[in-house]
């Protein structure tokens, strides 16, 4: 099975980690790393070696960052170039990890996976604006 991992700057990554399993329930093969204030940069790269000793028996590993170029994500590219099992995406969002937890239980392959990371995480950005629902409303009872 795919392995999962979450890092992110304070307390993002087990929060939304939380947020997943309590829309979709408890995982397996999955990892929350935090980096939280007062950590070194030496903890947060002890942090992500024990989240991946929790992913061992994955062949591969996703692992989803908070931000580009930020502390978690630099530390687990620096892991990436030595383990060619991990692909590492930032701006994670709720919804692109919700779909890629359930993508990965109905047996999607790595290959499925990888190609909806970044669609559904474009697809969970946007805007409501009251003026652009009136419309839709309007529309919507013609």
């Amino acid at each position: 099975m795919t392995g999962i991992m979450v890092v992110g700057h304070g307390h993002f990554a087990t929060g939304i980690a939380s947020a997943a399993e309590l829309i979709i329930g408890k995982q397996t093969n999955f990892a929350a790393v935090d980096f939280p204030e007062g950590d070194t940069k030496t903890e947060l790269e002890e942090h992500i070696r024990e989240g991946l000793k929790i992913l061992e028996d994955a062949e591969k590993i996703l692992v989803f960052c908070d931000l580009l170029s930020g502390s978690p994500f630099n530390t687990v590219v620096m892991e990436a170039m030595k383990d060619q099992r991990l692909t590492v995406y930032y701006g994670v969002n709720l919804g692109m990890l919700v779909e890629t937890l359930v993508n990965r239980e109905t047996g999607s392959t790595w290959e499925e996976l990888k190609s909806r990371v970044l669609e559904c995480g474009r697809e969970q950005l946007g805007v409501f604006a009251p003026e652009t629902a009136e419309d839709e409303e309007e529309d919507s009872w013609d």
